[in-house]
């Protein structure tokens, strides 16, 4: 199914920027026993007592708790915990660092793959002895690593040799 270009990169650019002010929480780590417990904990109730609020057992309160740190949880359980403390769950897919932006993600992935493309064509050229100078080879790519995402080119997903899925 062909993507709508200008559909894509309208979208890509709300959702930068509504992930804007969420890339702080990146550098926050859950703690150890889990955000739910120590937040119980912080607001003086036991387990006994959540449960209560919840209408579920103490072993079930205790059980979503282990889950919630064994990432077994489910974003519907977590929800009504979080009533249930008087909070609010707030769940995010925000990008990894160095990324700021699901924009910098794709030209990332554009002139990685835009280096492959020259590199390949430069190769071929050299065997003709009709190589480039370095220089013009990494003008060519950041060229093409704009006509890639300009033109919004899937391949730009497409796993490289040597690469990490970044």
């Amino acid at each position: 199914m062909k993507l709508n270009r200008k559909k894509t990169l309208n979208q890509r650019q709300l959702i930068d920027a509504k992930l804007a002010p969420l890339l702080e929480l990146r550098n926050i780590t859950m703690p150890l026993d889990g955000w739910l417990k120590a937040i119980r904990g912080a607001l003086g109730l036991t387990a006994f007592q959540l449960a209560k609020r919840m209408k579920l057992q103490t072993s079930d309160v205790l059980h979503l708790e282990e889950r919630e740190v064994s990432k077994s949880v489910t974003l519907a359980s977590l929800d009504r915990a979080a009533k249930a403390l008087s909070c609010r769950l707030v769940w995010s897919i925000v990008p990894e660092k160095p990324y700021d932006s699901l924009s910098e993600i794709v030209e990332k992935r554009a002139m990685n793959l835009a280096i492959k493309l020259v590199k390949e064509v430069d190769k071929t050229m050299k065997l003709e002895a009709q190589g480039i100078s370095s220089e013009a080879s990494r003008k060519q790519a950041k060229e093409l690593a704009m006509e890639l995402t300009r033109n919004g080119d899937s391949r730009i997903w497409e796993p490289i040799e040597g690469e990490s899925n970044d």
